[in-house]
């Protein structure tokens, strides 16, 4: 956050002036979709439907709910939060105590929260909404990219996990709704020069992204096939300047600070 927000200063004057050609530049999607450089190459049908069903960005990010799968997992698997309190709940952090310290009372009472839950109760949950900068949502594409701007490098870990990975993330929870659609995921970061380059930072921030290390952490709830299928949505890198380039955006429109 800060007056350099990524958000504000990045993602809504940007991703803003490109749902404006949706009409004029129909191919806008598809054209995007090329940018990013350090992932898998993504192929699309050349009869693939761009037309925008959904979209989120800004004040109306979408939030994307996290797989019941890996919430089970979180549960049969617990641990301590890598920062903060087991919560400011004195009720919740003391059920939360118990099952860390291997109750199977309350390992069972949490799975079986996870199927029916009248009260609403939310000790048992060990991951909360992911959001991407944006989603977007077409009948054969769902899409989302993590914008960047000061920051040196992608966000690797959560209150209750050590190791996972926000791209990732961003994938699997993206991957619970998608039915036949295929997801693309990408970060967009400022550039290196005129040119707008790639950081080579971020290059290996990409490298890592599909590391077996970062598939192991981030998706310990997947098996074989499906951790392959979502490493294989991660595009990689692209560059706010790029970006701009293609798309005949001035980058001077571009505010420099949330002040101005």
């Amino acid at each position: 956050m800060g007056k350099h927000d990524s958000s504000q200063t990045r993602v809504v004057p940007v991703f803003d002036q490109l749902y404006k050609l949706d009409e004029m530049r129909p191919s806008w999607l598809r054209e995007l979709l090329s940018l990013p450089i350090g992932g898998n190459p993504i192929c699309l049908a050349s009869n693939c439907d761009f037309t925008i069903q959904e979209k989120g960005w800004g004040k109306h990010e979408r939030k994307l709910d996290p797989p019941v799968a890996l919430l089970s997992w979180l549960v049969r698997h617990p641990r301590p939060p890598l920062s903060g309190e087991l919560s400011n709940n004195p009720v919740k952090a003391q059920k939360r105590n118990e099952l860390i310290a291997g109750s199977e009372k309350a390992t069972l009472e949490a799975l079986a929260l996870l199927q029916n839950n009248p009260t609403g109760e939310k000790w048992h949950l060990f991951e909360g909404q992911t959001q991407p900068d944006v989603f977007i949502q077409t009948p054969d594409l769902i899409i989302v990219i993590e914008g960047k701007r000061t920051e040196l490098k992608p966000t690797t870990s959560t209150k209750w996990m050590q190791g996972r990975h926000q791209m990732l993330r961003h994938i699997d929870c993206a991957w619970e709704i998608a039915g036949r659609r295929k997801i693309v995921g990408f970060f967009i970061v400022e550039g290196n020069g005129i040119d707008g380059e790639v950081p080579q930072s971020w290059m290996e921030y990409a490298e890592q992204t599909t590391g077996r290390s970062a598939v192991a952490s981030s998706l310990p709830h997947r098996g074989p096939e499906e951790q392959c299928g979502i490493v294989s949505c991660f595009a990689g890198v692209t560059t706010w300047q790029r970006v701009c380039t293609t798309f005949n955006i001035e980058w001077a429109t571009l505010p420099d600070s949330t002040e101005e």
